[in-house]
């Protein structure tokens, strides 16, 4: 009885043994095609710096995004209601400025720095003159700088000049700045 018993497990260990090696012997493989287009790119972004919020540099709303804006306050002859803002009068016209910051990041680019471009969305009122960097803005494209180094903040100085002939009422208008690898 207990050959009978051996006999059966070697039985059941032989058909174990086997069942295993037929399971383990049963494959399959795939294969999976990955493909996509490394594309370059550059992007520009409006940063708020330390000391934003302080005289002659307003904190802008949208920071570290494309679209961002600044309240240059409430101004007249007498002066300007913003603390940020600087203010200053030449004889009948005054004027208001304020440093703005920009960040041009590149990916996957040869190119070694970047110009960069403004213009204004819409002509400005009568009597209303729009500058960055003592370059007057217009509808039309203007130069800002042609060597622009990526990673690194580019510094404008905005100003707008109101002549005492200006109309009173809100003045404000679209800035479109427009960075080219070079």
């Amino acid at each position: 009885m207990m050959r009978l018993k051996v006999q059966h497990a070697l039985v059941w260990l032989a058909l174990g043994a086997f069942a295993a090696l037929s399971h383990a012997q049963t494959t399959t493989s795939s294969s999976l095609v990955v493909s996509m287009t490394v594309q370059s790119s550059i992007s520009l972004e409006f940063v708020n710096v330390a000391g934003a919020g302080t005289q002659g540099t307003c904190s802008i709303t949208g920071a570290n995004t494309s679209t961002a804006s600044v309240n240059f306050g409430i101004a007249s002859i007498a002066g300007d209601n913003q603390s940020c803002v600087s203010f200053s009068k030449q004889g009948p016209n005054y004027t208001l400025s304020n440093n703005i910051y920009a960040l041009v990041t590149q990916s996957n680019l040869t190119s070694s720095n970047y110009s960069l471009t403004a213009s204004l969305g819409t002509a400005p009122p009568t009597g209303v003159t729009w500058a960055i960097n003592s370059a007057t803005l217009t509808t039309a494209s203007t130069s800002l700088t042609t060597a622009g180094s990526y990673g690194s903040n580019y510094a404008m100085y905005l100003q707008v000049t109101v002549a005492n002939t200006a109309a009173t009422g809100n003045i404000g208008t679209t800035i479109n700045l427009t960075a080219t690898a070079n």
